[in-house]
This record gives structure tokens, sequence and C-alpha cells, in this order.
């Protein structure tokens, strides 16, 4: 009798397919060298990339902002007060006591005076300075406490030191032309405000000796013992302050050395 066709058996077909699945799977595995694995699940994810999860794409809508900048951040409030980019200002009472005794243990001869309030210029804590040390005069000044003591400490490190090594003579006055003073920049009347503004510059004219002639700030032949105490002065000074200008800096301040404390982004110092 003659056999009917009726079309494939399904069983034979199914494990046919099965068959050639895994023949490809086997075909796969030995060109890749390892089976591919599937994705992990959250669970499953390693503790580095649990402690580092990817950073978002941009901000998601909806998400809070940061306040928005104060107006007048960065600028002197009318009266006293410290900028962002300026003098250190008003210090608490503890910060001010703390440096008060320091100068005392540095032998300085200062007494508070009122507080000067004169438009955006002032000091809330303004000294008045006399002496540096047992035997060395200042020119009066008035200032902050924290110019009084780098003024201090620089006089001691560095003035009195780099004087005995290159002119052989102590000396014994510091002469000051500007501590405190209501002005702008290198008396601009246009320019923002000096740090002499707010108690926090002076500027150092010369110093007298009791045995040899006085030794101004200025230009001194180049190689002289006069010339080089100034610029040892001058470096040194940039260690106790952050503001150091004199000859050669610019027109204003050939006669002088500008020393202040004003505070930069940054901690930085300008000394030239």
């Amino acid at each position: 009798m003659e056999r009917m066709w009726k079309g494939p058996n399904p069983a034979i077909a199914s494990g046919g397919a099965v068959a050639l699945v895994l023949a490809l799977a086997l075909a796969l595995t030995s060109a890749r060298g390892q089976a591919p694995l599937p994705p992990p699940r959250p669970g499953e994810l390693g503790r580095e990339e649990q402690a580092h999860p990817p950073e978002a794409e941009g901000v998601p809508e909806g998400a809070p902002l940061p306040p928005p900048r104060p107006e007048g951040l960065g600028s002197r409030p009318e009266g006293l007060g410290a900028a962002t980019d300026g003098p250190a200002g008003g210090s608490s009472p503890a910060e001010f006591a703390a440096c008060f005794d320091r100068l005392k243990g540095l032998g300085v001869e200062a007494e508070l005076v009122p507080p000067i309030e004169n438009g955006a210029c002032g000091a809330i804590s303004p000294l008045r300075v006399r002496r540096l040390a047992e035997k060395l005069e200042l020119d009066p000044v008035t200032v902050n406490c924290p110019v009084a003591e780098a003024l201090a400490r620089w006089a001691l490190q560095v003035v009195l030191p780099e004087a005995e090594r290159h002119l052989g003579a102590t000396p014994r006055r510091i002469a000051v032309g500007t501590s405190y003073e209501c002005r702008g920049r290198n008396r601009q009347a246009d320019a923002k405000l000096s740090e002499h503004a707010f108690a926090n510059a002076v500027d150092i004219m010369g110093f007298e000796f009791a045995g040899r002639p006085a030794v101004p700030v200025a230009f001194h032949p180049e190689g002289s013992p006069e010339a080089k105490f100034q610029a040892a002065i001058r470096a040194g000074a940039c260690v106790h302050f952050t503001t150091v200008l004199g000859p050669g800096s610019d027109a204003a301040h050939q006669d002088h050395l500008h020393l202040d404390l004003r505070q930069r982004k940054g901690s930085g110092r300008l000394c030239q």
C-alpha cells in the first residue's frame, strides 16, 4: 500500500529545531570563549557600583534649585563689616582679646580707641599703636589688631635682624606715612576704597637709627647696603602681609612700602 505524505511529525520538527539552536549556541561559545551572561539584577550589583552610582545627566525636571545669590555679596555694607574679598573687618570679641594678648606678649604698646564709622569707611576695634618693641618706636598709627600684630612680627623677625646684617645698626624708629584714612585706592576719587579706609593698611616711609643716617624707602644704588636691606625687609614683609607694594610697583608707591592684610579668594597674595 502506498504511504501517504501528511507533513512533518511535530515532535520530530520540534526536536530538530532544538538541536539546531543548541548547535548554534555551542558554536558561539567556542568562538567567544564563554557564554554571554545576562545583565545583573539590581540586588546583585557589586559594592563599587553601589558606592558610586552613575551620575545623572543633567538636572531632573522639578529638582529643587539653590537659593539665589544675595544682593551685595562681596561688597562692604554701609558703615562697617567685611567683604568676601577685603580685609578681616570686625573680629569676634574672643578673637580680638586673643590678638590683643599676643600684642602684649610681643611688647607692643597699643590702646583701644573708639570704633570708626565714616560712611563706607571704618573699623570696629581700631588700635592706636606707638611702639612695636621695647626699643623700637613707631609713628603713631591707627590700625586693626591683625595689622598691628603683623607689623610687630615683621619688625622683630625681619627688620631688626636684616638691619644688623646689612647696615650694622639697629633701628630705633619706623617712620609711617598713612595708616587709617578714608579714601580710594591711590587717592583716586572714583577708585574702590583703599584698605587704609578700614584701618587694614600702613605705609612705611623709612627707618631711623641712633648711630647712622636714616634709610628712607626709595630707589637705592644697586648693591649698596641700603638696597640690600630694603630688598630683604620687602621680601620678608610678604610672609606677614597679603599685599606689599613699593618702589617699582607703580608710580603711587615710589617712596614707601604699602603693607596690608586684604583678604583675597584662595588666600592669594600680591607682592610687587
